[in-house]
């Protein structure tokens, strides 16, 4: 009879990977894929935050054109109410103003205010667009300056006999988007 062998296998190791040392090529894609993407978003976060804070400015900027319109426009109430104390009564708070049709701000109509010689004048069609002075850096209607974005528009609502809402539109664009800046005040009669 024949014996079986049996073979007997001493120190047999079964190695399915060794350690490495470094990367392997997904874990490297990985890893790049996640860094680009944290990289794109804190660009796209930066670029968005500087769009609004150059909107902003523009937003500055439109409030006091806005702010500006109403203060000459009470200037030029405040300078008829003392003629009229004065003795001018042939002058109304609203002479030149908007107290007759053809006056350049009359209910209705849409006008504009330089800041430059304190004028009001009626807009034909659409406003003109402000121009900047260069060495003063204000803003008026004066063709020696650098033309800006921003238009003013002006326009008066009567409420009763004795007072007046203002509305101050400033337009502007950035880019292909327009923007608009509305305020809206109350004048009176204060003789």
């Amino acid at each position: 009879m024949m014996k079986k062998i049996k073979p007997k296998i001493k120190n047999w190791k079964l190695t399915i990977f060794a350690k490495q040392s470094g990367f392997t090529v997904l874990e490297s894609i990985v890893a790049i894929a996640i860094l680009s993407l944290s990289i794109a978003g804190a660009f796209s976060v930066i670029q968005q935050n500087l769009s609004i804070s150059i909107i902003s400015k523009d937003e500055v900027k439109a409030f006091y054109l806005a702010q500006e319109a109403v203060e000459i426009i009470r200037n030029k109430r405040d300078n008829n109410q003392l003629a009229y104390i004065a003795g001018h009564f042939d002058t109304n708070w609203l002479t030149g103003i908007a107290s007759k049709t053809e006056d350049p701000c009359y209910f209705g109509k849409t006008c504009v205010a330089d800041a430059k010689d304190f004028s009001l004048r009626e807009c034909s069609g659409s406003c003109e667009k402000l121009r900047q002075d260069t060495s003063t850096n204000m803003y008026s209607y004066d063709p020696s300056g650098n033309l800006t974005n921003f238009t003013r528009e002006i326009q008066f609502e009567s409420i009763n006999a004795n007072e007046v809402a203002v509305i101050v539109k400033i337009k502007w664009t950035k880019g292909v988007w327009p923007f608009e800046f509305k305020i809206k005040t109350t004048l009176m009669d204060w003789k």
